[in-house]
């Protein structure tokens, strides 16, 4: 991992409930190239808290959660417990910071937590300490929330750990949108914490539904459904709960991603044989083609810029990537290489684009390519198959699906393939994900 020194100058905003308490205006300090990081991850150190003791479990669980959140990045490791000189600080700002730098400590995140005078509510107090460079507080936060709702608190202090040294939002106080397959062969729409825990049932509706595309205003659920026998798109108003069907039977309809706007959605749908892309706009309710190919055009994305669109079409021979306008002209090759190039995904910083594509050992991988069709680079090869890319909303990281025999599995990884995690969870598993910033409790 490359390591730098680095002006950094501004402040954090206050999200929820979360108090800013001190960040200092302009300080050199150690920052993560998060573009140049290597397989070195940086040392922190999470020591007891003062106060754990008015609920020991919650802070324990506070603690694991932020524990993993940190390992998840694979931009930090946290150092074993039993090394920890001063394993229970007397202050939030009390520290030895040399018995921290004596074992590798970066940085330490002391807390302190209590609870309301009706232990309805918690209140945490977490404090991010810079060992290396200043022996200081670099931003300290204070969380009021409700005791069922401490993994949020604890992902939203993760993203500050992360945006302190990398200068970047985090992504773990985040969600995804998935399938979750039922017993009876059909599927529904869930959703869910980007770590698989908070699990809410979008749709359940007895049918199999499919490809669930969230609005990036979280207004509009689009998905595939067979509730009328056909597979069609549906629309739902998330705050309604008020649902439109915009395609009619029996081709096969499948959403694409959204304009940054969250107003036109972009779909495919098949005809006689034929599948095009259309561009669905939601306050006119109408319906434009994008494509007028003989053969198959699917799975199209927008471009962060919402003028053009990735799509696969196989007109030239086999399955490759295209960019086009949605203005009309005509369409650009992207991938040239591979005979089988699928699910694009245009990342949210507009460099790069996420897709399946074929190996030469005949599995599926994912792969990035610059928007300008340099820069292939393969992403995953190990044994079995991996689809299914989605970004995560900061754009540095890439959430897939991999199967394992009869089994799929979710991961992450940093958007160079490297960090390559598991993601686990008993409560649900997770297919064709989405991975959306928080747009519920």
């Amino acid at each position: 991992m490359m390591w730098r020194r680095c002006l950094f100058v501004g402040s954090l905003s206050v999200v929820g409930m979360a108090l800013l308490m001190a960040l200092a205006a302009a300080q050199t300090r150690v920052y993560i190239d998060v573009d140049q990081a290597g397989g070195d991850r940086l040392p922190l150190a999470l020591p007891q808290w003062l106060g754990e003791e008015a609920a020991p479990q919650l802070a324990s669980r506070v603690q694991a959660v932020l524990r993993q959140d940190l390992v998840h990045s694979g931009l930090f490791r946290v150092l074993d417990p039993a090394t920890y000189i001063d394993a229970r600080p007397q202050g939030l700002d009390t520290l030895r910071y040399q018995d921290w730098a004596a074992i590798g400590a970066v940085g330490v995140i002391a807390g302190q937590l209590g609870l309301s005078s009706d232990t309805s509510q918690v209140v945490i107090e977490l404090v991010l300490h810079d060992v290396l460079q200043h022996q200081s507080r670099l931003v300290g936060k204070e969380y009021r929330a409700s005791r069922n709702r401490y993994r949020e608190v604890a992902h939203r202090f993760s993203d500050v750990v992360f945006q302190a040294f990398t200068g970047e939002p985090g992504p773990f106080n985040t969600q995804v949108i998935c399938v979750r397959p039922r017993s009876d062969r059909g599927k529904d729409i869930i959703q869910m914490d980007y770590d698989g825990h908070g699990v809410a049932v979008l749709v359940q509706d007895g049918a199999l539904n499919l490809q669930p595309s969230l609005s990036p205003d979280g207004r509009f659920l689009a998905y595939t459904s067979y509730r009328d026998g056909f597979p069609n798109i549906y629309i739902r108003e998330m705050e309604t709960g008020k649902e439109q069907r915009i395609t009619s039977g029996p081709g096969l309809a499948l959403p694409g991603g959204w304009s940054p706007n969250g107003q036109s959605l972009l779909l495919s749908q098949t005809g006689d044989g034929n599948s095009d892309i259309f561009l669905y706009h939601t306050r006119r309710r109408s319906m434009k083609r994008l494509t007028t190919y003989w053969g198959i055009d699917v799975s199209p994305s927008f471009a962060p810029d919402g003028q053009r669109f990735v799509f696969t079409s196989d007109r030239s021979g086999a399955p490759q990537l295209y960019i086009s306008d949605r203005r009309g002209g005509k369409p650009l090759r992207l991938t040239y290489g591979g005979s089988y190039n699928t699910s694009p995904i245009w990342s949210p910083k507009a460099d790069l684009i996420a897709f399946v594509g074929r190996s030469e050992t005949d599995s599926l991988d994912i792969y990035t390519i610059g928007a300008n069709g340099q820069g292939l680079r393969r992403l995953t090869d190990a044994d079995g198959s991996y689809e299914a890319p989605s970004w995560s909303p900061n754009g540095r990281f890439l959430m897939y699906v991999g199967q394992r025999g009869d089994t799929w599995l979710r991961y992450l990884m940093r958007q160079d393939g490297q960090g390559k995690q598991l993601l686990t969870s008993d409560a649900a598993a997770c297919l064709a994900p989405q991975w959306i910033v928080r747009t519920s409790p």
